[in-house]
């Protein structure tokens, strides 16, 4: 788990119908905002948003932490 300003990441895995494993950005009180899951049939990654507003440099810091750990 890694944080900035506010804003932590966790891993995260899925079994089941949705097989693989994300990343989520959380909130300091555990609400997890932003996700980015990928299917290990597929290596398919998608990007799911649950605010629909979210600071530019908080987005970037999330995708390059995605790049670095999924």
């Amino acid at each position: 788990m890694s944080s900035t300003g506010g804003f932590s990441t966790r891993l995260a895995s899925s079994v089941g119908e949705r097989d693989g494993i994300g990343l989520e950005l959380t909130l300091d009180d555990g609400e997890v905002i932003a996700e980015v899951f990928e299917r290990e049939a597929t290596g398919e990654r998608t990007v799911t948003l649950f605010r629909p507003e979210l600071p530019l440099e908080t987005l970037l810091w999330f995708l390059a932490k995605v790049d670095a750990e999924l």
